[in-house]
C-alpha cells in the first residue's frame, strides 16, 4: 500500500480475489471512498481500423469473444464530433499479454495495430 502525492491510497496485488475485495470498499476510517482498477502488466491494447460506426461496441465485443477467444475489458471508438464518417478505428483493451496478428470479425480476418501510449514526461 502506498500513499500518493494526490492524497490517494494505491494498493498493488496480483491476486484477483483481493482485487474483488478491494473493489467492494465503501469506507476507510469512516471516510467514503471510490475504487478503480488499473490493469497493469496483465492487459494489452490494440486498434482495429475501419469498423462501421453503426456497429455498437457491445456487438463488436461479442463478435471478438465468440470468434477469437478474447476477453475485452474496455473499448473506445475514435470519432470526431459532428463527423459523418461511416467507419472509425476502435481501441480495444483485452486481458492477457498476447496479441494476435489479426482477429476474425464477421468472417473477415482484420489486421490489428498494437497500441502503445505516449511515454509520460516528468519534469524534475
Amino acid at each position: 500500500m502506498k500513499y500518493t502525492h494526490q492524497g490517494k491510497l494505491l494498493f498493488s496485488t496480483s491476486d484477483p480475489v483481493c482485487v474483488a475485495k478491494l473493489l467492494t470498499l465503501q469506507n476507510v476510517l469512516d471516510t467514503p471512498v471510490s475504487t478503480d482498477v488499473i490493469w497493469e502488466n496483465i492487459s494489452s491494447r490494440f486498434l482495429i481500423p475501419d469498423i462501421p460506426t453503426k456497429t455498437t461496441l457491445e456487438e463488436l465485443a461479442n463478435e471478438l469473444s465468440c470468434n477469437n477467444d478474447i476477453v475485452t475489458s474496455h473499448m473506445r471508438r475514435f470519432v470526431k464530433p459532428n463527423s459523418s464518417q461511416e467507419t472509425s478505428p476502435v481501441l480495444i483493451t483485452i486481458l492477457g499479454t498476447y496479441l494476435p496478428d489479426s482477429v476474425k470479425i464477421w468472417f473477415i480476418n482484420k489486421k490489428i495495430q498494437p497500441f502503445i501510449d505516449r511515454p509520460r514526461q516528468w519534469r524534475i
